[in-house]
C-alpha cells in the first residue's frame, strides 16, 4: 500500500536586507529545508497572489510601516499589498498579526499599553512618559508636570522602528535641554538601575533573558543633589542604544560612579520576567518579541523601558532550532488545538545569559 506523499510546508518571509544579514537567513533556510519547509523569500514589488500559497507568512515590516508613515509611495503600495493578501487568506498563518506590530511602531501606544495592563501589577511598571511636539518651554513644562515626568529623562524617537534613528536617544536633565532632541520624541523619566539591562528574548511560548550593559545612574543635580542651578548647567547626554547595550560595550555610559558601586543591585525573580513574557504576549496576540527590563535601583520594581516586534535574538542559543520548532507548531492545526504540545508545555522555561560574566554575577535569582 502506498502512502500518500507529504506535500512540504511553505513559509514566505520578508526581510529588509539589513535583517536577513543581521538575522542569518541562510542558517534559517538550512534549518527549514532539514525540517521538510520550503522557506520562499516574498517580493514586495510583485504580486503575492502570484508568489502563493503560503502555509505561514514570517515578517519584520516594522521598517517598511515607518517609511509608509512617512508617505514613502513604494512603502504604501507594497503594505497595502501585503494588507490584502492576508485579508484574503485567513488560512494563511501570519507571523505576527499586523495589529500587534502597528501598536509596537509608535512608542507613546506602546507605553499606553503598558501602563494599562500592568496598572494593577505592584512589581511591574513602565516609567511615566509624555510625548513632546514642540520646542516651547512652557508648553513642555506643563506636559511634563501633568504626566508626573521627573527628570532627568530620556528622550526617544516616537517611531521605534525603521533605522538607525530609532535608536538615537538622549538623556536630558532639565527642560532646556529638550530642545536638543529631535522633535516630536517621547520624554520618559529615567529610572537608575545599576547600569544592567534584562533583554527578553520571545519565541512564542519560549523565552531568554539576555544580561546586558546599560546606563549608568544619572541623578537630577550633581551627586545626586537636587539643585536647581546645578540641574540647569548639566549637559545632555547624547547615545544610540543599540551600541551602548552591546554584548562588548566598552562604552563610559555604562560604567558606574564610584559611588554607586557600592550598592546591592536587587536580585530579579525569573517569576516577575514571566509574568511579563505572558501579559505582553496575551495582550498583543504575537509569538516574536524583544522586551527591555531594568530594575529599579530604590524600589527593586520592573520598569518595562521597550518592546520590540521581531528582535535581534542576538545570543539565544540554537535559535534556529526554537524558531522553526515555533513555525512548525504554528502550521500545525492540531498542536494549536492541543494545549499539552511540546513547545506550549514549555512556558515557563527560560535560560538566563550574560556573555561577558559569570551567570552568578548576572544578578539573577536562579534558585
Amino acid at each position: 500500500m502506498e502512502h500518500p506523499v507529504t506535500k512540504p510546508k511553505i513559509v514566505g518571509y520578508w526581510f529588509n536586507e539589513k535583517k536577513c544579514q543581521k538575522f542569518g537567513v541562510a542558517d534559517l533556510k538550512t534549518e527549514c529545508k532539514r525540517r521538510g519547509i520550503h522557506l520562499v523569500k516574498i517580493d514586495m514589488s510583485s504580486p503575492m497572489e502570484e508568489q502563493g500559497p503560503f502555509d505561514l507568512v514570517l515578517h519584520k515590516l516594522t521598517a517598511l510601516f515607518a517609511q509608509a508613515l512617512n508617505y514613502d509611495p513604494k512603502a504604501v503600495t507594497a503594505i497595502k499589498m501585503f494588507e490584502e493578501y492576508i485579508g484574503k487568506h485567513p488560512e494563511t498563518f501570519v507571523m505576527d498579526p499586523l495589529s500587534g506590530v502597528y501598536r509596537l511602531l509608535l512608542r507613546n501606544q506602546t507605553y499606553d499599553l503598558l501602563q494599562q495592563r500592568f496598572k494593577n501589577d505592584d512589581k511591574v511598571f513602565t516609567p511615566t512618559y509624555v510625548e513632546l511636539s514642540t520646542a516651547n518651554l512652557q508648553h513642555n513644562r506643563l506636559l511634563i508636570q501633568t504626566a508626573n515626568v521627573t527628570f532627568p529623562v530620556v528622550c526617544k524617537p516616537v517611531t521605534a522602528g525603521g533605522g538607525i534613528e530609532a535608536h538615537e536617544m538622549a538623556v536630558v536633565f532639565n527642560e532646556n535641554g529638550i530642545t536638543e532632541c529631535t522633535l516630536p520624541c517621547v520624554a520618559q523619566s529615567f529610572i537608575n538601575h545599576g547600569a544592567v539591562l534584562y533583554k527578553l528574548f520571545v519565541l512564542g511560548p519560549v523565552w531568554f533573558v539576555i544580561v546586558r550593559p546599560s546606563l549608568k545612574n544619572f541623578y537630577a543635580g550633581v551627586d545626586g543633589c537636587f539643585d536647581i542651578n546645578k540641574l540647569a548647567e548639566q549637559e545632555t547626554v547624547h547615545f544610540n542604544s543599540n551600541n551602548v547595550s552591546k554584548a562588548d560595550s566598552q562604552s563610559p555610559l555604562t560604567q558606574l560612579d564610584p559611588s554607586d558601586m557600592k550598592e546591592d543591585l536587587p536580585k530579579a525573580d525569573p517569576a516577575v520576567f514571566n509574568r511579563i513574557v505572558t501579559n505582553l504576549r496575551e495582550a498583543l496576540n504575537m509569538d516574536l518579541l524583544g522586551i527591555d527590563v531594568v530594575i529599579d535601583s530604590s524600589t527593586g520594581k520592573y520598569g518595562i523601558i521597550d518592546v520590540n516586534a521581531f528582535p535581534s535574538y542576538d545570543s539565544v542559543p540554537n535559535l534556529m532550532d526554537h524558531l522553526v520548532d515555533l513555525l512548525i507548531m504554528r502550521m500545525d492545526r492540531s498542536a494549536l488545538a492541543n494545549s499539552t504540545s511540546i513547545l506550549e508545555s514549555k512556558n515557563t522555561s527560560i535560560e538566563i545569559i550574560s556573555p561577558d560574566h559569570p551567570q552568578e554575577d548576572s544578578g539573577v535569582d536562579t534558585g
